[in-house]
């Protein structure tokens, strides 16, 4: 069963490359290819767009099911930014404490784009995140990821300065890994091109221009324990400005 349930994943996603004309996407998802490299990409890549269509199918549903559910066009929230900083040598856990974690010689500079689509309670909303990041170290690799994001707005200090934590959940591609990422890639002995991605943030604005924020968050991707992508893990302390419209 199990057997039978990967080969149709690969047709689907084998069919989609072959369809885009890149031989490369094509090559990347082999039908005859069982390694543990390959099971891993096909199951991984299967479950994020599984998540995602999930999420794109039911979103909507609470709002048109809730008599008096804030409608989900009239949440104004799209937004824009710009980030840039350092990759970390150390783990998850230390990057959170940015004045003491020990970094590469190696920086990230993105660009983001995020599209919230459901507010369930007041200050409260759900949207979907992608962006796009150069890495610039031992070696220039590129980065795209998406996922879900949540933020909370409730927090304002003396009616001045509003805190909004938010989280983003989603996937992680890279064309090449480097640094500490590629030693622990080796070392798991599994491919850490497309990885789990996990972004805690804490952005700042003041209650007069609420459109313009700066943010600090950890840019982080991993295999998440081998239970979502392969092998190795990356994290970055990031600095950035992000505007509404």
């Amino acid at each position: 069963m199990a057997t039978e349930t990967l080969s149709r994943s690969r047709g689907i996603v084998s069919g989609f490359a072959q369809g885009t004309g890149d031989r490369r996407l094509a090559a990347y998802f082999r039908l005859d290819d069982c390694s543990p490299a390959s099971v891993y990409r096909t199951n991984t890549v299967s479950r994020f767009a599984v998540l995602m269509l999930l999420f794109w199918l039911g979103v909507p549903l609470p709002a048109a099911a809730q008599t008096g559910a804030p409608d989900v066009s009239s949440v104004p929230d799209r937004k824009v930014f710009v980030m840039g900083g350092r990759m970390a040598q150390s783990d998850f856990v230390q990057t959170l404490f940015p004045l003491t974690t020990e970094y590469e010689n190696a920086i990230i500079l993105g660009v983001g784009y995020q599209h919230f689509l459901y507010q369930p309670v007041d200050d409260f909303q759900l949207g979907v995140e992608i962006g796009v990041a150069a890495r610039l170290g031992s070696k220039t690799t590129g980065e795209i990821w998406g996922g879900l994001v949540a933020r909370y707005e409730g927090f304002v200090i003396d009616e001045t300065f509003r805190i909004t934590p938010s989280l983003t959940i989603g996937g992680s591609f890279v064309t090449d890994t480097m640094g500490v990422e590629a030693e622990r890639e080796a070392n798991d002995g599994l491919p850490g091109d497309f990885l789990f991605y996990f972004s805690p943030e804490i952005s700042i604005s003041t209650i007069e221009t609420p459109e313009t924020e700066v943010f600090w968050r950890v840019h982080h991707r991993s295999g998440a324990w081998n239970t979502f992508g392969g092998g190795g893990s990356a994290n970055a302390m990031m600095i950035g400005v992000r505007t509404s419209f």
